[in-house]
């Protein structure tokens, strides 16, 4: 069953198979791209695109990881087994969230390198500069984002660790393109996130700052705004602030109204989405996509819990508590199974024919960007123009609460943060990360005594294959 998945996870990035494959270390396997003009060159980034357009990319079991392990979910139907590891912390070292997910990452990032490698060949990219080093710049975020969503399955969180310097301690760092035969051991947690940043601000020298394809390609304020999340990530809260800042004052993204916030969820390129997956009728995870975890018709696997629906549903005047309603099988055999409160936010993009297979992932929003301002400010962040914390909190208000306007906050605390993230992301793959960035505990249902912030089972254990293949591979502890 194992090589059967790697096999599958490995045919959907577009690159080749061999007999040995079992043999063969993940990252070392780039795929042959024939780059020739800017013309090929963009047909083979789109190509590292629809790498996240995979149950282990970022259209299924990942992008709904840190909910599912959050503490806010519960599982409506325990039978289906789909989401399920994840959702009751069993992802161990052979579990398929472990094998495939690093599979599908890692050969995104060869893929992206094999790119990079061959770049040089583009025989029109003087006659074209800007949309040359555009393309660059989406390479290199892209790596970045790939090694960012492989840190945050496989490794602690920088600013929840107790040693960012220690060995092992980060992930196995994919800077280039690998002989077959190569071995892989991980880097420490700094220089992991020490590589994504250097990416991303490489990235940022490339790209343009124009709104592109429906928000389905990474611009420089998607890459900005990742930057300002990897360095909160980072405690680093003067750059978080100074990077999350520059995104609020000066892009063209605006925050949902009140008005639009229900329904944005069916479009694609929306005002505050700086870049999503982009999902169609022949391009999506199917039966393991976000909404067939997250309706009754499908596997529904990932609902609201008892708890958090209480706590939001009962906050009337914010537009939030909307976000999530009671659904049920509404016909055939089985009308009314499957009963629980569910997120709206993924119901099916306009005009799908399959309409829970076809549901965009927001990588990231703006409303994101003023929290992670807000946030780094109350913990001593310090950047030029920024505001004060409660003036980015008070912005994201407004267009949540009808009874806001002109009853702004004086004051803002980093508990207030928390659980403003947790209603405005519900779903959207936070809600584990920021319990562990904050040091909470986390309280489940799968278990009697809460989980602490350290806990070895909020991490995904390095896949077996992997490290009999790369002895110096070291496991996280516990797995």
């Amino acid at each position: 069953m194992k090589k059967y998945i790697v096999y599958i996870a490995f045919i959907l990035v577009g690159i080749s198979c061999s007999d040995e494959f079992d043999q063969k270390p993940s990252f070392s396997l780039p795929g042959n791209e024939s780059i020739k003009d800017l013309t090929t060159l963009n047909t083979a980034i789109n190509g590292a695109y629809s790498a996240l357009v995979n149950r282990w990319g970022l259209a299924g079991d990942v992008a709904l990881y840190a909910d599912a392990k959050g503490g806010d979910v519960q599982m409506i139907d325990k039978s289906s087994n789909h989401l399920q590891p994840v959702v009751i912390y069993q992802t161990d070292r052979n579990s398929d969230i472990s094998i495939s997910a690093y599979a599908q990452f890692s050969r995104m990032l060869a893929r992206v390198n094999s790119i990079l490698d061959n770049v040089n060949n583009v025989s029109d990219k003087e006659s074209n500069k800007e949309l040359y080093n555009d393309y660059l710049g989406q390479l290199y975020a892209l790596r970045a984002l790939g090694h960012f969503e492989m840190a945050r399955l496989f490794a602690q969180i920088p600013s929840a660790a107790a040693d960012v310097n220690a060995e092992n301690s980060g992930i196995v760092i994919n800077d280039k393109v690998y002989p077959f035969d190569a071995k892989f051991k991980r880097s420490t947690l700094k220089q992991t996130y020490d590589f994504i940043v250097a990416d991303l601000k490489k990235s940022m020298e490339l790209l343009s700052k124009k709104k592109k394809e429906a928000s389905g390609k990474i611009n420089y304020w998607a890459a900005e705004a990742l930057l300002s999340r990897a360095y909160l990530y980072m405690n680093d809260n003067d750059n978080a602030l100074k990077h999350a800042a520059n995104v609020i004052a000066n892009s063209p993204y605006k925050l949902y109204s009140i008005n639009d916030y229900l329904t944005v969820w069916k479009k694609t390129g929306t005002s505050e989405s700086l870049f999503e997956v982009l999902t169609t009728d022949k391009s999506s995870a199917q039966r393991n996509s976000l909404g067939y975890y997250t309706n009754p018709d499908g596997y529904p696997e990932c609902a609201a819990s008892e708890d958090f629906k209480t706590w939001l549903t009962s906050q009337t005047t914010d537009i939030r508590s909307q976000s999530i309603r009671e659904k049920a099988i509404n016909e055939g055999k089985n009308k009314g199974k499957n009963k629980g409160f569910y997120t709206i936010k993924y119901e099916g993009q306009e005009g799908a024919s399959s309409p829970l297979y076809v549901n965009n992932f927001k990588v990231i929003r703006l409303s994101e960007v003023y929290l992670i301002a807000a946030e780094a400010k109350l913990k001593g962040g310090n950047a030029p123009d920024a505001k004060e914390a409660v003036w980015y909190y008070n912005g994201l208000r407004k267009n949540r609460l009808s009874d806001y306007a002109n009853t702004d906050t004086t004051s803002v605390t980093l508990e207030e943060i928390l659980d403003e993230r947790r209603r405005e992301f519900f779903c959207e793959n936070h809600r584990m990360y920021d319990m562990v960035r904050f040091r909470k505990e986390i309280k489940t249902s799968i278990f009697s005594e809460p989980l602490k912030y350290d806990d070895y089972r909020l991490l995904t254990a390095i896949p077996e294959r992997e490290i009999n293949i790369s002895p110096e591979l070291k496991q996280n502890p516990n797995w």
